[in-house]
């Protein structure tokens, strides 16, 4: 269904639009909340509000022009001194906000978006006439009817008196609904819909719940350890990545002149082959054509980098959601949280930036959680009541460098290895033959959790293999750090972009073969003389270290017909050793083409060779993964 038949196109310019001065609404507000009179901030995220509802009445989306009409009348009675901001009227602001996004969703499928909440509209209007808005009176109905998720008996969470809360918010008594063994009271209101007399209440057996006011904060009730059962409850929109890009129109201008001295270039060739076919080959014939070969060279390379610029976008537009989420997560939580930035301006490849989205959230609502302790704790150990969460990034060399520090508790690496083994993740002697650095990075394994009880924000041991298993998608690798009683740090390294990869390229059995140029520490010759048997394995001493020996034909399941006398000395995480092969045939930059139909294991992608030779891009961390197994 089609509600905006004809308008297509406009409606697309109005999200491209609107979700940019909604994501700048949103860092306003964040900054709002701590100069709560700075008038320029006010007049910024009333107009931002103001254009919204401009479009949004232009395409009729009236539900959409109403939410933003009452919220630009409450900043327009907060810059005129008629209201004063405060904590409850700024969560008020904040499910506004959250609520247009939802529409956004709506007006993405071309569909009308549903009015607002009744309890939200009320708030806002409740706040223009200068009433008191309470925090509950933002919480959506579908928050408080959605069950949490308890894995054990054993695991209590406490719960609110949610009757004694509704009753003295609306001065009305609340209905009461048998469930099981035992009665549930729910709003009159949420009786009288259809879906929730369907939906049958859940008997706690005995259970209680945790409190459904703790949003989950990107965590579904879905996510248990193991799970792979589709993504329920994520809406349409949210499957389909976006396939437009906002590209500066100076890049657009090196593009297009490049492509016209590219022209100009061939059309030299042209003529000079020409020359050649009619039988002139003198000297100054094959100097021009030395030089035009030479400047195509030049131009192709300098376009390739243009091209690549116009993927490239500031790291800063993915940044500028995490305010709020570490805001409204520590105001849920009890804690006192600020997220600071800094390195927004670092660009990386727009897929990239799409990927990295999901291990950012898991990696700052753990910061909130886990790392950072509560205004009291801090205080108890003489640090500062506000928390500090750093997110940067920066660019090393041909890497994008992200860290995400905090300034908690830290983590101890015996109680990460104890926990491991209670959980049954790791055995006792594997957990005693690893060092500090490998004892943190066991939070990266499944399953793992250092939560006792389980809540809608953590505790099933989901989250952070998330973080690793798309990191590694990313051709990235992820770092902890952490000094317990000063904070933790994550290191997230990435390439700048995936559409072109340095490579070593490998021959085998007269086939050529490319390894990612990031894994290489080293190329060297492998004599036979040299190897050792140790357990029935080929290893090789090097500057003193015994490293294993594996031939690049038992890797990709190749017969061995000669004794290779080369290798390359290759480092995965933690992990060294040498790959041998038949030969090498040099080193190149190589744009990837993926096999979109069919991908055999260990194969990242494909590319071509100057000769016109079909080269398998290998995926090195899939083989060694499979044969470490």
């Amino acid at each position: 269904m089609n509600d905006f038949a004809g308008m297509e196109e406009l409606m697309q310019d109005f999200l491209t639009e609107g979700s940019d001065l909604l994501s700048d609404v949103d860092s306003k507000l964040i900054d709002l909340e701590k100069q709560p009179h700075d008038r320029d901030l006010l007049n910024i995220i009333f107009r931002g509000f103001h254009t919204i509802k401009g479009g949004a009445g232009f395409l009729n989306a009236t539900e959409l022009v109403t939410l933003c009409h009452l919220t630009e009348n409450l900043f327009d009675n907060l810059r005129n001194g008629e209201l004063v901001l405060n904590a409850d009227l700024m969560d008020a602001i904040f499910a506004a906000t959250g609520e247009v996004r939802l529409m956004f969703d709506s007006l993405a499928q071309y569909k009308q978006p549903e009015a607002a909440p009744p309890h939200l509209i009320s708030a806002l209007q409740a706040a223009l006439n200068g009433e008191t808005v309470g925090v509950s009176a933002v919480t959506s109905q579908a928050a408080i009817l959605e069950p949490a998720v308890v894995s054990s008996p054993s695991l209590l969470v406490s719960s609110p008196d949610w009757p004694a809360l509704y009753q003295a918010l609306t001065a009305t008594s609340p209905v009461q609904v048998q469930a099981g063994s035992d009665v549930i009271s729910v709003a009159p209101e949420l009786t009288s819909s259809p879906a929730a007399i369907q939906a049958p209440l859940p008997s706690t057996g005995g259970v209680e719940t945790s409190s459904p006011e703790i949003r989950s904060f990107g965590r579904r009730g879905n996510d248990i350890p193991g799970n792979k059962a589709p993504a329920a409850g994520r809406r349409e929109s949210e499957v389909g990545k976006d396939n437009t890009i906002r590209v500066d129109t100076d890049r657009l201008d090196q593009v297009l002149n490049l492509s016209g001295e590219i022209g100009l270039t061939k059309n030299r060739l042209t003529h000079l082959r020409t020359d050649i076919l009619q039988g002139r080959s003198d000297a100054a014939i094959l100097l021009a054509l030395d030089e035009s070969v030479s400047q195509l060279d030049m131009l192709v390379v300098n376009l390739q980098n243009a091209v690549m610029k116009t993927r490239m976008q500031p790291i800063g537009r993915l940044f500028n959601k995490y305010p709020r989420l570490a805001r409204d997560l520590a105001r849920q939580l009890g804690k006192d949280v600020e997220l600071v930035l800094s390195g927004e301006e670092t660009e990386i490849d727009k897929t990239m930036i799409e990927d990295l989205n999901d291990p950012l959230v898991h990696l700052i609502r753990n910061a909130v959680d886990h790392g950072v302790e509560s205004s009291e704790q801090r205080a108890a150990v003489g640090k500062a009541a506000k928390s500090l969460v750093h997110l940067s990034a920066q660019q090393e060399g041909d890497h994008i460098i992200i860290r995400i520090t905090d300034d908690g508790k830290g983590m101890r690496p015996e109680v990460i290895r104890n926990k491991a083994i209670e959980k049954g993740i790791i055995s006792a002697e594997s957990a005693s033959s690893l060092d500090d650095e490998q004892s943190l990075s066991l939070i990266l394994l499944p399953g793992f959790s250092t939560k006792e009880e389980i809540s809608s924000v953590s505790g099933r041991g989901v989250g952070m293999d998330v973080v690793k298993t798309n990191i590694e998608k990313l051709s990235g690798t992820i770092g902890i750090t952490s000094v317990p009683g000063k904070g933790s740090e994550f290191t997230i390294s990435l390439p700048l972009t995936l559409a072109i990869l340095p490579v070593l390229l490998l021959r085998l059995c007269n086939q050529s073969f490319a390894v990612p140029l990031s894994l290489v520490r080293e190329i060297l010759s492998v004599p036979p003389n040299d190897l050792q048997q140790i357990a029935g394995k080929a290893t090789m001493v090097v500057r003193g270290e015994v490293l294993p020996v594996l031939s690049l034909a038992s890797l990709i399941g190749w017969e061995q017909t000669e004794k290779p006398e080369v290798g390359v000395l290759m480092q995965i995480d933690k992990n060294s050793f040498i790959l041998s092969a038949d030969g090498f045939a040099g080193h190149d930059d190589v744009v990837i083409k993926s096999l979109d139909t069919f991908r055999p294991k260990g194969v990242a992608g494909v590319t071509m060779s100057s000769e016109g030779e079909i080269i398998l891009i290998l995926d090195i961390k899939e083989l060694f993964g499979e044969l470490s197994r």
